[in-house]
C-alpha cells in the first residue's frame, strides 16, 4: 500500500473525528486539557481530538408546573394557591 495514501487516510479521519454540531437552543463550553478556553455558540465546529473536549449546555427555559395547594391566611380565609418554576 502507497505510504502517501495511508497517511492522507489518517489524517481525514483525525479531521472527521473531530466535527461537533452545535444545535441552535444550546451552547458548548471548549476545555483544553481541561481547563475552559471559549464558548462555542451554534453551528457547525471543529476540535482538536484527543487534546480539546466540549460540555453541552442547554439554555431554553424550563418550567414545572406546581399542584395547586390549599393553605389558610392569618385571619382563617382559605385559598388556593398554584406555582410554576422557572430554571
Amino acid at each position: 500500500m502507497n505510504p502517501l495514501f495511508s497517511i492522507s487516510v489518517l489524517i481525514l479521519l483525525f479531521l472527521f473525528v473531530g466535527i461537533r454540531i452545535i444545535f441552535e437552543y444550546k451552547r458548548a463550553l471548549k476545555f483544553r486539557f481541561g481547563k475552559y478556553i471559549k464558548t462555542l455558540e451554534p453551528g457547525f465546529r471543529w476540535i482538536i481530538p484527543l487534546v480539546e473536549t466540549i460540555q453541552i449546555v442547554d439554555i431554553r427555559v424550563i418550567t414545572i408546573n406546581i399542584d395547586s395547594q390549599e393553605v389558610m391566611t392569618e385571619d382563617n380565609v382559605p385559598c388556593s394557591i398554584d406555582g410554576v418554576v422557572f430554571f
